[in-house]
């Protein structure tokens, strides 16, 4: 079996095609189950975040995965195939499983380190286990992986520093401002992201913070932790020309802050500026906003110009936490090829035991005038030159790469000494299936 991995992320593909590729929760169940009714795809996992969308599965055909998950990213996307396989990137096996290693330890991420990641990639297993789609392989591969993340953040600095999207936002902010102490914030959303902005804003001096959310009962809670003011969407109108700064992180499928509402506070505010960033995907505020005298219009693509002036002085920490991710993944690798190797092994030894056994059984006519000692020194010696003469095959496959060289090597020993491991290998599956 391989494991695949098949996606895109901030580095790869524009704000414009993530945003088609937005998915709800309600969805991912279904794309799931789909995903695995494909005869190439035995378990699938799917991580959406506004930055990523990956699709990790666990195939006996890479090739044949890896296009069946191409051709849903296009559907998808609603876009020919080769418009979006441009941005696409797919690992096998060793890279796949480096990769979630990275992304869950926030080494992948627009900011490097940041801690929310993890929290994600444990949702999308949280949702292939509702779906049904995580077996044995992605349950192990993911409780790994989170092992990993840990050591990683826990074993170097590379998670110190509380540094996230919501902190670069504010941070650009300051950069368009100065200081912001005094500076009245629209928050538009009231979910983790919006309440990090807000901590981030009210450290920077911002006293008069208004929470806009669909449901005015989730904004009155924010409002409240921030001795803030509640509305709902439908009030954003009425406010926005109150706001120096408007930071926009809902899950909205639409625009929720079109051109015509901004300019008419533009024009109460009697064109003092407003900056807006806007760090949903897909996004809140419609880009025609940001032609508008007056405004500075930022969306999560942007961002990336602050992220990249802390990212030099977390490098060294970085390179740790790979170090660490390496060993982890050296060991679930080693782990995975056993499935394979371990049943061929002991295929392998039953036959040349069982060969050893018949030929003593045929010299038995010859060996009756030996005494007991005699044949147990014959007995050793079978088994010693048995031994001898297998041992370059077992060491070989015992350290088998998990790659084609691999694959290739292990089909080779089964031809060559005439093997089935088919009931041997079911027999290695079911003892390793324990709870973890």
């Amino acid at each position: 079996m391989r494991i695949c991995h098949i996606g895109l992320n901030h580095k790869t593909a524009p704000v414009e095609l993530r945003e088609r590729l937005a998915i709800g929760k309600g969805e991912i169940g279904e794309i799931l189950r789909d995903t695995v009714r494909h005869e190439a795809i035995r378990e699938a996992a799917l991580l959406s975040t506004c930055n990523r969308v990956e699709m990790t599965v666990v195939t006996h055909d890479p090739d044949a995965a890896i296009a069946t998950v191409h051709e849903w990213f296009a559907r998808k996307a609603e876009m020919d195939l080769s418009q979006v396989i441009e941005h696409l990137y797919s690992y096998t096996t060793d890279e796949a499983v480096r990769h979630l290693y990275a992304v869950a330890a926030g080494l992948d991420s627009l900011v490097l380190g940041e801690p929310q990641i993890l929290g994600q990639v444990k949702a999308s297993y949280e949702h292939a286990l509702d779906a049904g789609t995580a077996g044995h392989i992605l349950h192990r591969l993911y409780q790994s992986t989170f092992s990993a993340a840990k050591r990683a953040r826990t074993e170097t600095a590379i998670g110190k520093q509380a540094v996230n999207i919501s902190s670069c936002a504010v941070e650009l902010a300051r950069h368009i401002f100065g200081a912001l102490s005094g500076k009245t914030v629209m928050l538009i959303g009231a979910g983790e992201m919006a309440e990090l902005a807000a901590t981030h804003l009210r450290a920077q001096g911002c006293t008069h913070i208004l929470v806009a959310n669909r449901t005015l009962e989730r904004a009155r809670n924010l409002a409240r932790e921030y001795e803030g003011h509640a509305l709902t969407l439908q009030q954003i109108d009425q406010y926005l020309d109150a706001a120096d700064i408007v930071v926009s992180s809902t899950g909205a499928n639409t625009f929720v802050l079109l051109p015509d509402t901004v300019e008419r506070a533009i024009r109460k505010r009697k064109n003092r500026p407003m900056f807006l960033v806007d760090i949903a995907v897909p996004r809140d505020i419609d880009p025609r906003v940001g032609e508008l005298d007056g405004v500075y219009l930022y969306d999560i693509d942007d961002l990336q110009q602050v992220v990249q002036g802390n990212r030099e002085q977390r490098e060294e920490e970085a390179r740790k936490a790979r170090i660490i991710l390496d060993e982890e993944a050296d060991a679930f690798l080693h782990w995975l090829k056993s499935l394979e190797t371990v049943p061929l092994i002991r295929a392998l030894q039953q036959h040349m035991e069982h060969l050893r056994s018949d030929e003593l059984h045929k010299a038995e006519k010859y060996l009756k005038a030996l005494t007991p000692e005699q044949r147990q020194a014959v007995d050793r010696f079978s088994r010693a030159l048995m031994k001898r003469f297998m041992h370059p095959a077992l060491r070989t496959l015992k350290t088998l790469p998990a790659d084609i060289e691999g694959d290739l090597l292990m089909g080779a020993a089964s031809r060559l000494f005439g093997l089935d491991t088919t009931h041997t290998t079911a027999e290695h599956q079911a003892q390793d299936e324990q709870p973890l």
